[in-house]
């Protein structure tokens, strides 16, 4: 009997140690539940508005609008078409970074226009069309350069705010990660001097004034917001956050 008795003492010790176990694991996941899953690592490519492509098909457009179009040379132009459909077909397969992600509508449309462009080319050059070979070599430059101003920031001081709003946005918000809420938040605050220092280029020198309240505002906003991330309100951080964010795309709008 004293034997079945210290057998079941150590049974029940046992037991015990398990059910501690049990309630120290569920505790941890559950706290794992609420921090939410890691943040996913953001690469530099993702941040950089940046199509490698459209810088390659540089290297036909150039020719073709420099020496071709300028010195009316129809060879040049008919010698240059197989590499510019090799390098607008490469285009055509690239994928926007994720920060250009808004953009993919326009993109699409543009790039559209672009290979339309240079269907049009081609016929021209098959007929030996040479002030339609003109016309469309002019049209096919417009047509790069449309979406090169697309992508290329006009204030690199906004796109470098912008990227710190594409990682809030996207990412932090969504997850609530609340210390890196609160980083951007002040990375955010960092980068509002530089934008209020920008004097837009002379062909954008009438919206200079509708710049400068849309950077105001922005700033008023991106104050409330390092405010309101120093408390623990969940739904006033988040709501703060869209509120930026709107504020952020009226400045990127006066651009457009």
């Amino acid at each position: 009997m004293k034997m079945f008795g210290r057998y079941l003492a150590i049974g029940l010790a046992v037991l015990a140690l398990c059910f501690v176990f049990s309630c120290q694991k569920s505790g941890q996941e559950q706290g794992t539940a609420e921090k939410g899953a890691p943040a996913a690592e953001i690469s530099q490519e993702e941040l950089a508005a940046s199509v490698p492509a459209l810088g390659d098909l540089h290297e036909v457009i150039y020719p073709l609008w420099h020496s071709a179009y300028a010195e009316k040379n129809y060879a040049l132009i008919k010698e240059l078409l197989p590499q510019a459909d090799s390098l607008v077909a490469k285009l055509d397969a690239a994928v926007l970074p994720g920060i250009l992600r808004d953009k993919q509508g326009e993109w699409s449309d543009k790039k559209g226009f672009l290979k339309e462009t240079l269907q049009k080319l081609h016929s021209a050059a098959d007929a030996n069309n040479e002030t339609e070979m003109l016309g469309q070599t002019e049209a096919l430059h417009a047509a790069y350069e449309q979406l090169v101003r697309m992508i290329r920031p006009v204030v690199p001081a906004l796109e470098s705010f912008h990227q710190e709003m594409y990682k809030l946005y996207h990412y932090y918000a969504p997850e609530y990660d609340l210390a890196q809420i609160r980083s951007t938040a002040e990375a955010m605050a960092a980068k509002i001097p530089p934008l209020k220092e920008v004097q837009l280029p002379e062909r954008l020198a009438d919206r200079q004034a509708d710049y400068l309240a849309a950077v105001q505002e922005l700033e008023a906003c991106v104050k409330d917001f390092a405010e309101i991330v120093k408390t623990d309100a969940k739904d006033k951080i988040l709501a703060s956050v869209e509120t930026v964010h709107a504020a952020y795309q009226k400045a990127e709008k006066i651009f457009d």
